[in-house]
C-alpha cells in the first residue's frame, strides 16, 4: 500500500465519521432549530390570545347613564388595541354616559365615556309631522328638517340638525297603524338647541331623515368595534 492510498482512505474515513456532540456546527444548528420553534410558539399564542371586554347589550345613548345591565362581556382578539376598550373586570363608574351612541353588539371604547355632568349637550323632545321611518330607533342617527307651512311653496325646507343621536322614538298611533304624527328624543349639542326650539315654536313642520350608519358624521363619533372575532363570554 502506498503512502498516497493510505492518506486517501484516512480522509474518506474522517468524512464518514459520525459528528461529535461537541462539534460547533452541530450545536449552532440545534440552537437555530430551537429558536425557530420558540418563535413559532410565541406567534401562535399571540394570535390565539383573547381579551374579555365590555360590549353594549342594548343601544347606549348620550344622556342615559350606562348601567351594568346594559353591558355584556365578550371575548375578542385585540392584538394591538386592547387598551382602547374597557376590560370586563372593570366597572363603569356611576353617573357615566356616552358622547355618541353605541349600538347593541358594539364594543365599548374608553374614548366615548363621559360623566353626565360633563356632557356638552341636552336631550330634546321633537314632535315630527309624520311617523319616523322604520330605520329610526334608539342609537340611530337622523337629520332634522324644518319647513314653514306658510311658505312651503316658495321656501326650501331647512336642515336644522345633522346626524343627531336618537334617544327614543314614539311613532304615534297604534303599533299597526303608526302613520300619524310622532315624537322622538334626540341628543343635541348645546350650540344647536336654539335653532330646533325656534323651529318648533314657529309651528314649522318637522321631519326626520334616517342617516345610514356607515355615513354617520358626529362631533364625537364612537369607535367602531375592530375587525376581530368576538364571542359572548359565559
Amino acid at each position: 500500500m502506498t503512502l498516497a492510498a493510505g492518506s486517501a482512505r484516512a480522509r474518506r474515513a474522517a468524512r464518514l465519521r459520525a459528528p461529535r456532540w461537541r462539534d460547533p456546527r452541530l450545536l449552532i444548528g440545534a440552537l437555530l432549530v430551537l429558536a425557530s420553534l420558540a418563535a413559532t410558539v410565541l406567534v401562535v399564542r399571540g394570535v390565539a390570545q383573547t381579551t374579555r371586554v365590555w360590549a353594549a347589550a342594548v343601544a347606549l345613548v348620550p344622556g342615559a347613564e350606562v348601567a351594568e345591565s346594559a353591558l355584556v362581556p365578550v371575548e375578542v382578539k385585540l392584538p394591538d388595541s386592547a387598551a382602547a376598550y374597557i376590560p370586563s373586570a372593570s366597572a363603569v363608574a356611576p353617573g357615566t354616559t356616552v358622547r355618541a351612541a353605541v349600538v347593541a353588539g358594539e364594543l365599548l371604547p374608553r374614548s366615548v365615556l363621559v360623566s353626565l355632568e360633563d356632557l356638552s349637550g341636552r336631550v330634546v323632545s321633537v314632535g315630527v309631522s309624520a311617523a319616523p321611518p322604520d330605520a329610526v330607533a334608539a342609537g340611530s342617527a337622523v337629520d332634522v328638517w324644518a319647513a314653514d307651512p306658510g311658505s312651503a311653496e316658495t321656501a326650501e325646507p331647512e336642515e336644522i340638525l345633522s346626524g343627531a343621536e336618537v334617544i327614543s322614538v314614539d311613532r304615534g298611533g297604534s303599533e299597526l297603524t303608526a302613520s300619524g304624527p310622532g315624537r322622538i328624543e334626540v341628543y343635541v349639542p348645546d350650540g344647536e338647541i336654539g335653532a330646533l326650539v325656534r323651529a318648533q315654536a314657529a309651528g314649522h313642520h318637522i321631519s326626520v331623515v334616517a342617516v345610514p350608519r356607515a355615513g354617520r358624521a358626529s362631533a364625537h363619533p364612537a369607535e367602531q368595534a375592530p375587525d376581530a372575532l368576538a364571542e359572548e363570554a359565559p
